[in-house]
Formats: C-alpha cells, structure tokens, sequence
C-alpha cells in the first residue's frame, strides 16, 4: 500500500514539474514548432553586409540634380576651325575730301536756246514730275542714298572725283565721271536725271536694280543741292 501511493506521488510531482518548465517557456516568447524546432526568427548576422538603397535613376530624378560645377579651368573653348564672321559697325558718312581734283565740266554747246546734251534722254522723259518735291527732306534722304552707290565715282561733292573714278574705262578706254555740278548736267530736267539714273550707261550701271523708284527720285532731289 506504502509502495503504491509514493509511487502516485512521484508521478504528480513529475507532471507538475513539466507543467512549470512549460509555463517559463510559454513566458520567455518561445515557441516549439510541431517537429521540435524553435521558430523565433535568428538575429542577423553582424558579418552579413547590410544592402545600402540604390540612387534613383527615373528621368525625373536626374532632372531634379544640382547642375554641374564651372571647370575650374574656365569655360571651354570653341574649335578653332569653326567658321566666324566679325564685323564693325558702319561709320557714318562725313563730308571727307575726295582723294583727286574735281573733274573738268563739259563744254557748253547751245542749240536752239537750250544746252546740247551729249547723252541725251528720250524726249519723253523730260516732262515727267518729281514726285519727290513734296518732301522737304528729299535732298537730305537723297544724299545718304547716293553716299552708299554713286560717291564712290562721282565723288561726295559730285565732282566727279570719287576713288574709283580712276579705274572706270569705256571701250578699254579711261573715262572718268562727269562732273555733276556742270552746267551740262543741271540743265537736265528732272525726268531726264531720273531716266539717266534708272538705265545707266557703261560705266555707270542701272540703277533701277539698286533703287526703286521713290529712291531714285530722292537722289534727283539731292543733286540740285550740287548746282553751282
């Protein structure tokens, strides 16, 4: 009877302290899973590198970058090979002497009361009405006119003696301007200086590819101040 009951009590002991291991394990947060293995994830490793985040490489991330620093070299250089043009401003024109001595006027040959012409304009022409006369500033438009294409030969004073009036030939032969302030000249009318004017005649070019037709009547309007 004696043996029987320490053997009940031995057994109860046994449970109860199985039953108290399981209550500190319960307590501790440990977990058995059924095949005996303890599933409380591991602590990482101290050895393993940890992974660093990657730049971001979206087009809207580069956009938002800093722009690059100035090369402390300064800034670059373009080749030397590339094509460039410099150019100055055009200096106003001034009343500068003309580089020769004005030109002989040409005779006066009357015929009929009035001065022969020796390059005469159809006689239409003659009639024809500046209507440039209107203006009160036509003579002074008409000079920066002829200042760009006919001092060069005629000369800023219309003496014939611009610089280039040394290098103009007709028919391989020397002719220099004529003197614009002659009495042959000014005898033209207005219609006839503006017909001249238009058509040319070796060595003066046409001018109606230069000017168009109010200008041309404006450099008209310019040569009257030359009359002397």
């Amino acid at each position: 009877m004696l043996g029987r009951t320490h053997t009940r009590t031995t057994f109860i002991t046994a449970v109860a302290l199985l039953a108290a291991l399981s209550a500190a394990a319960c307590k501790n947060g440990s977990v058995v899973s059924e095949s005996g293995a303890s599933s409380t994830p591991a602590a990482p490793s101290s050895s393993q590198p940890t992974a660093t985040p990657t730049a971001e490489t979206t087009p809207a991330a580069a956009l938002a970058r800093p722009a690059a620093t100035a090369s402390p070299e300064g800034p670059r250089k373009l080749p030397s090979n590339l094509p460039a043009t410099l150019t100055t401003a055009k200096p106003p024109v001034t009343p500068e002497p003309d580089p020769f001595p004005p030109r002989p006027t040409p005779s006066v040959v009357m015929k009929d009361g009035k001065i022969v012409q020796q390059w005469q304009a159809p006689a239409d022409a003659a009639n024809v009405t500046n209507p440039a006369k209107s203006n009160p500033d036509a003579a002074k438009l008409g000079r920066e006119l002829y200042m760009q294409k006919c001092a060069d030969c005629h000369g800023k004073t219309g003496e014939g003696n611009g610089y280039m009036s040394n290098n103009l030939k007709r028919d391989g032969k020397p002719l220099p301007p004529t003197n614009l302030t002659s009495k042959v000249v000014q005898a033209n009318t207005d219609g006839e200086l503006f017909w001249k004017i238009t058509n040319g005649r070796s060595p003066m070019p046409a001018h109606r590819a230069r000017f168009d037709d109010e200008q041309r009547w404006l450099i008209v309007a310019f040569l009257r101040t030359l009359k002397k």
